[in-house]
């Protein structure tokens, strides 16, 4: 009774290399980069309408907000253009 069979190995899992964890990542680019375009344009121009026609200053709400969102946007805009180009 101490003596007891070996349990049989088990069958070995089949590994799925390569794994791409984004599959779409590369289909998706052109898209961002004109959904990002459009925000950073369209935030840039409620900026320059908020302070021009709408008269406030550059430190209100109104033109700050859009002013920041429209950089934060840009910037990102030149990361990604910037990473796709960068690999050719």
């Amino acid at each position: 009774m101490s003596t007891s069979d070996p349990s049989p190995e088990l069958p070995r899992v089949k590994s799925r290399l390569p794994f791409d964890p984004q599959p779409f990542k590369a289909a998706a680019r052109p898209g961002i980069l004109l959904v990002y375009a459009a925000l950073t344009i369209g935030l840039a121009g409620v900026a320059v309408y908020m302070a021009l026609a709408g008269g406030r200053p550059l430190t209100s709400a109104y033109v700050a907000g859009p002013g920041i969102g429209a950089l934060w946007f840009g910037l990102r805009l030149f990361m990604i253009w910037g990473s796709s180009n960068a690999r050719g």
